[in-house]
């Protein structure tokens, strides 16, 4: 019910006189979808709704580096602790950002230059300071 109330409040907000106008909105989302359904029985339905968040960002042109590192299997998110295995996270992100890794810059479009930082391919590696992604 969480995800659903979630999902409703998204679209009400892209559908209002203020839409989104940041990034954090797709992140926050993103994490709702992988922490509310992280069992294996979900795991078709997760990463069907991963993918159109993705891209419905990508569309609206939020995609930012904070969305790419969570869905990274180098993030060591709580999102490992059920269903969602950080061998899901790479399959995704292969399926989506490709082998290597292309971030068209029409994705980030109208993140906030500054504040909000566009995707990089390292994004999608480990971290060499220990620190996942992050």
């Amino acid at each position: 019910i969480f995800l659903r109330l979630s999902l409703a409040t998204f679209w009400a907000m892209k559908e209002s006189r203020f839409p989104p106008n940041t990034s954090l909105v797709y992140i926050w989302l993103l994490e709702i979808a992988l922490k509310v359904s992280p069992s294996p029985n979900n795991d078709k339905r997760q990463a069907e709704l991963v993918t159109k968040l993705f891209e419905q960002c990508c569309k609206d042109g939020f995609l930012s580096s904070k969305f790419v590192k969570k869905l990274s299997p180098f993030s060591q998110g709580p999102f490992y602790d059920g269903g969602w295995t950080a061998e899901d996270s790479e399959r995704i992100c292969k399926e989506l950002f490709g082998d290597p890794p292309c971030f068209p810059s029409g994705w980030s479009r109208n993140l906030k230059r500054g504040q909000e930082q566009p995707p990089q391919p390292n994004d999608l590696v480990r971290n060499s300071r220990g620190t996942g992604g992050r």
